[in-house]
């Protein structure tokens, strides 16, 4: 969790799938990276469309195919993050029959390097993500 004096940057990964698809492994890779200290869950939501269309957020136990994970594990990362606007951004690339899995997280990944940075009189500045097509852009042009 941030601190006083580090808070990782928070970030959101939201993939798209068929109902019935097996997203047990990618859940328990999510396990792995809380339990390994190198993220935080901010928030876990699943999204479906309604029969109109809207969308609705669904329990993670209503997914067809979690692989066998152990679901308990995720009680309590549904904080509600994420608003109505949130959701109907996610449902605007949604198509029947799909749903879409979303993680809002803080990356905890230097969080030592960080508390040493501190001990040694540090204070964290800035913290942030790079826009993926800037990069590309940027390292296309040297």
């Amino acid at each position: 969790m941030a601190t006083d004096s580090f808070a990782g940057p928070v970030d959101y990964l939201v993939f798209s799938f068929p109902e019935s698809a097996p997203v047990g492994a990618g859940l328990q890779a999510v396990l792995d990276r809380v339990r390994a200290g190198d993220i935080e869950i901010l928030d876990l939501e699943v999204v479906a469309l309604d029969s109109d269309g809207r969308p609705r957020v669904l329990a993670l136990e209503d997914l067809d195919d979690t692989g066998g994970v152990d679901l308990t594990s995720f009680v309590g990362v549904s904080s509600g993050i994420l608003d109505q606007d949130d959701l109907s951004v996610i449902a605007a690339d949604l198509h029947s029959g799909f749903f879409a899995l979303v993680i809002v997280y803080e990356d905890r990944s230097l969080a030592m390097a960080a508390a040493a940075f501190a001990h040694a009189g540090g204070t964290e500045v800035l913290a942030g993500g790079i826009v993926i097509s800037d990069l590309d852009t940027a390292l296309e042009g040297s």
